[in-house]
């Protein structure tokens, strides 16, 4: 059964909804959730002026960090508490919308946060949530993750359906002012969840139908957006393959791709949008063996020929190299060398790799000199 538990509103305008939306569920004081780009690029204004002129007052909080540390939503339900409101808006990406989701959580739930690392740890229902989108990438707005990071760095996953928002806005026009850097590699993010839906062991026809039109629109229009950002029809379409990527992260949830992706991001503070941009295209070889077909329909779809004679593993090399042709040569993502990481850590990081939550929904096991060679590869 698909099921979408958060109630979306989406579309050019749509936040102005949201201050009739919070008054008309009872609530009178929000608790605004963001980083201080977020406030600089003057979006924080006009979500308070949809509450003010709904009657609604509001707090700011706005010590979110990239790649956010547990502390951000552990102080943060503390500052909660004492600021009397009722409920919580987060506003900005991935990040700002996880501390929402969590500094929500604690609410109804006793912390620290990180106490809901994991898949499957009991928590309370956690209502009383809105979640406002300003980047095209973590599907944030509408997905059962978060993620947070302990003192060491480390990123902790969390599978939390009673973490989920109540309501998300996606307003594409709060998107134009993304520089195309960030909105290449939030892109690559959203298609790097419909391509992992795509290989996970409990994918289904139902989600493949979803993801393929994910991945379809981030081919078609992530290039109109990196070269034309004030496109509101590119921003629009963009937004909605992350929001549906986000969905099925619910649905079939992601691979060994993230599990790529957060251990690169926590040892060589790589943001998560690239770093799932840089563990795609091996992901898609090393899986290959496991489904060739899925390997082959996405090289198909990034530009690859195949004449119907590549064996398994040959169907992996032509697709990667559409992906990295498509991620260097039309997007031009920086490369992953520009971080000069520690190698003297990739043991320890591929062990990590194995042992990472998203593991379990591999096509293919992976192994500690599996996991090794990718890292090689990305870093090469």
């Amino acid at each position: 059964m698909l099921e979408q538990k958060v109630t979306l509103l989406f579309g050019p305008g749509k936040l102005g909804e949201l201050g009739p939306l919070v008054a008309e569920k009872g609530h009178r004081k929000a608790f605004l959730v963001c980083d201080p780009g977020i406030i600089a690029a003057g979006i924080l204004d006009k979500v308070r002026a949809s509450l003010a002129a709904a009657g609604v007052d509001s707090v700011i909080y706005d010590k979110v960090n990239p790649e956010p540390s547990h502390r951000v939503p552990d102080l943060g339900i503390g500052v909660f508490r004492e600021s009397g409101c009722d409920v919580v808006v987060g506003v900005g990406g991935g990040s700002s919308m996880d501390c929402a989701k969590s500094i929500n959580l604690l609410r109804y739930n006793e912390g620290p946060i990180l106490r809901f690392a994991g898949p499957n740890v009991p928590m309370n229902p956690s209502p009383g949530l809105f979640l406002v989108a300003t980047t095209s990438g973590t599907g944030s707005e509408v997905s059962d993750g978060l993620v947070m990071s302990s003192d060491d760095g480390m990123k902790h996953g969390c599978l939390a359906v009673n973490a989920m928002a109540e309501y998300a806005i996606v307003d594409p026009e709060l998107m134009v002012s993304m520089d195309p850097a960030l909105t290449a590699a939030t892109g690559l993010d959203a298609f790097s969840h419909a391509c992992e839906g795509y290989t996970t062991n409990i994918a289904s026809i139902a989600t493949d139908h979803l993801v393929e039109a994910v991945m379809r629109t981030v081919v078609d229009w992530l290039p109109v957006a990196v070269n034309d950002g004030a496109n509101v029809e590119a921003r629009a379409h963009m937004a909605a393959a992350a929001t549906l990527g986000g969905w099925m992260l619910v649905q079939a949830h992601t691979n060994a791709g993230h599990s790529v992706a957060h251990l690169i991001g926590s040892y060589y503070g790589i943001p998560h949008g690239e770093a799932c941009a840089y563990a795609t295209p091996w992901l898609l070889e090393f899986n290959a063996p496991a489904l060739p077909g899925k390997v082959r329909w996405i090289g198909e779809l990034l530009g690859a020929s195949f004449s119907g004679r590549e064996t398994p593993e040959e169907i992996g090399v032509k697709a990667r190299d559409a992906f990295l042709h498509f991620r260097d040569n039309v997007l031009h993502l920086p490369p992953a060398s520009r971080y000069t990481p520690d190698r003297s850590l990739f043991p320890k990081v591929a062990q990590g790799i194995t042992e990472e939550m998203f593991q379990m929904f591999q096509p293919r096991p992976m192994s500690v000199s599996d996991a090794l060679d990718i890292l090689e590869r990305i870093f090469a």
